[in-house]
């Protein structure tokens, strides 16, 4: 059995990607194993093959452990979800708006909200939603830039809805059973006291 642990960050994949690698006896990889997004490295341990790196470069060696299945923990491959779905199981993390905005913003994002949105932009430059996206601002990192945050997670969800729903399992962090609510902060809290910059973000209805 393969298994990859995708969606959003900030929304459990790693307690999700444990929970299944303890529930079906499996080998728990963490995203570092890929180097985050690295969809390479990623069919290479689908296809048995250990990844590893040398100057640069993407080496595969074989690992027969690899042939029992594993799970591998990749919200960075969120873009690639079909391809994931063609390579073996996937289960989409899911978290609530708020607290996925705030978690973000705690942590300090900055640049990488860019990142991942012009991951989303590359996979699928033609979907409609980005003529209905409007940006008048910089696009270099911004600390701190919670409008452009909330912006990410509603046009990541747009794809979910409309590519990724019917080829994953929905795991939303606040219905596990190992779900601690003690842990994470208020996000309710958070978002009333997050501060963004004055420049426009603005998604249109789709």
């Amino acid at each position: 059995m393969k298994i990859f642990v995708t969606g959003f960050h900030r929304a459990g994949t790693h307690s999700a990607a444990q929970y299944l690698s303890s529930k079906y006896s499996l080998h728990y990889f963490e995203e570092a194993r890929i180097r985050w997004d690295s969809l390479e490295a990623a069919e290479a341990l689908a296809s048995g093959y250990s990844p590893k790196w040398e100057d640069a470069k993407l080496q595969k060696i074989r690992d027969l452990n690899l042939d029992k299945g594993f799970v591998l923990q990749c919200p960075g491959l969120a873009h690639e979800t079909e391809r994931l779905a063609e390579l073996g199981k996937v289960y989409w993390a899911e978290r609530s708006y708020a607290s996925i905005v705030a978690s973000m913003h705690i942590n300090q994002f900055d640049d990488m909200a860019w990142y991942l949105m012009n991951k989303l932009h590359d996979k699928f430059p033609n979907d409609p939603v980005w003529s209905r996206l409007t940006y008048e601002g910089e696009p270099h990192k911004h600390k701190y830039f919670v409008e452009y945050y909330k912006l990410y997670v509603r046009v990541k969800r747009y794809f979910y809805e409309k590519h990724f729903r019917a080829i994953t399992e929905l795991i939303k962090l606040e219905d596990q059973p190992y779900f601690d609510r003690s842990k994470p902060v208020s996000a309710k809290r958070e978002l009333k006291n997050m501060e963004g910059f004055d420049e426009s973000v603005r998604l249109d209805k789709i």
